[in-house]
């Protein structure tokens, strides 16, 4: 009988020790059943001294002590990093993935994630209706999807911004297989791997749920959401809202000691708030947003605003007919 898998870890890359540091003083927090963080970086002289004091096992790993000729661009070279880490580090067979900017916003259980010896995992989307194609981000989802339709797998979107569980052997199978297809093809470090674990190893897996992030997208509506968030239990960090007149103005990056629930709370609130006033296209005052600091996307509001009374109005009429 197979011994029932045990999660303990946080795998990371991350090139930003301050983040990083501030990021693990959530997860012990909120859960404190993650005994060790493994992070890979550029820069470990620069992580040992910003982690140096946690209530948490941490341990740095060089980026050239398991890698060479490490592309540029960024979601190559994340899944690069990824995969070199997970072959040569410190880590168990079954972990939890993460990046330095997914911060816990409530204490969860390790149930979250690996529930009767079965990985559980988080999606945001269906990788055939991500049309955007703008970014390295997109072009992953993109070849990510292209290749499990390929093999014949399911293909949701797992890049949600939040920690999911990874089989060690399961993530180097699902990039073995799609690398066979497209040798110089970059894949999604997420969306390949949950994706084709669940083709080759379906008893390994619960069935998939709805992502829990709060600030993915970093603002409400940049695009529409194919499954709303449930249980808000994450926020994908971005310190530009802390910053005076932006959405988290007055709330301290790190985490409050004294109250964190209330400080989590709080944010949540606030992003709640917002998505509502958005979908109506209207705005708080005083909060920066996309929409009312580019001119493009100024004239696209004001458009938009005098369509919705149009057919208010419109609807109105027939209402009164």
């Amino acid at each position: 009988m197979a011994k029932s898998p045990v999660l303990r870890q946080l795998a990371y890359i991350s090139n930003r020790p301050a983040v990083l540091a501030e990021t693990l003083t959530y997860v012990r927090h909120f859960l404190p059943w993650v005994t060790q963080a493994v992070v890979l970086t550029p820069q470990p002289d620069a992580m040992k001294r910003a982690v140096d004091g946690l209530e948490l096992d941490v341990v740095v790993v060089a980026d050239s002590d398991v890698a060479t000729g490490i592309p540029t661009q960024h979601s190559a070279r994340n899944a690069f990093l990824r995969k070199a880490l997970y072959a040569r580090g410190p880590l168990d067979d079954v972990f939890l993935q993460s990046d330095d900017d997914y911060r816990p916003l409530k204490p969860l259980p390790v149930t979250d994630f690996l529930e009767g010896g079965r990985l559980v995992s988080y999606f945001f989307y269906e990788l055939p209706k991500w049309r955007r194609n703008e970014s390295s981000y997109d072009g992953v989802q993109h070849s990510s999807y292209l290749a499990m339709s390929y093999l014949g797998g399911p293909t949701l979107a797992y890049a949600s911004h939040m920690p999911q569980p990874i089989d060690k052997a399961l993530f180097a199978k699902a990039f073995a297989d799609a690398e066979r297809l497209a040798p110089a093809t970059p894949f999604c470090e997420w969306s390949l791997p949950l994706n084709h674990g669940r083709l080759i190893a379906p008893e390994r897996w619960a069935e998939p749920r709805v992502f829990r992030t709060i600030c993915w997208p970093q603002y409400p509506h940049e695009w529409p959401y194919a499954f709303r968030p449930e249980d808000l239990a994450f926020e994908n960090f971005h310190p530009e809202h802390y910053e005076p007149g932006h959405l988290f103005d007055g709330i301290s990056t790190s985490l409050d000691t004294r109250n964190p629930e209330q400080q989590a709370f709080s944010k949540i609130q606030r992003w709640y708030d917002f998505d509502l006033e958005a979908g109506k296209l209207r705005f708080p005052k005083g909060v920066a947003n996309p929409w009312q600091t580019t001119v493009g996307r100024k004239a696209f509001v004001q458009l938009a605003k005098g369509m919705r009374k149009l057919n208010e109005y419109a609807t109105f009429e027939e209402r009164g007919s």
